[in-house]
């Protein structure tokens, strides 16, 4: 297994939000859609790399979800309750 160089990976995510044409990608699932697709874009990371940048990608996504109560509802597998998150 490669080891995961962090500094790379934070690079390439800052370099994705710096990409992101707030127009066009007007919410916040558009904008996510668009991060991920960037990221895997990059020849600069490995797969390792871009699969740690995914999963810090839907943590921020599931997180500001919730600070903004916005987005996709999903029932809850646990208690049957409509959520924003994914990963809670």
């Amino acid at each position: 297994m490669t080891t995961i160089q962090k500094e790379l990976v934070w690079a390439a995510i800052n370099r994705a939000y710096a990409l992101i044409d707030y127009d066009i990608q007007n919410n916040i699932e558009k904008q996510n859609k668009f991060l991920q697709q960037t990221v895997l874009a990059d020849k600069s990371l490995t797969k390792d790399e871009k699969s740690y940048a995914i999963k810090r990608l839907n943590k921020d996504f599931d997180y500001y979800k919730i600070l903004y109560n916005k987005g996709t509802k999903r029932i809850c597998e646990n208690c049957q309750v409509e959520c924003l998150a994914t990963l809670y």
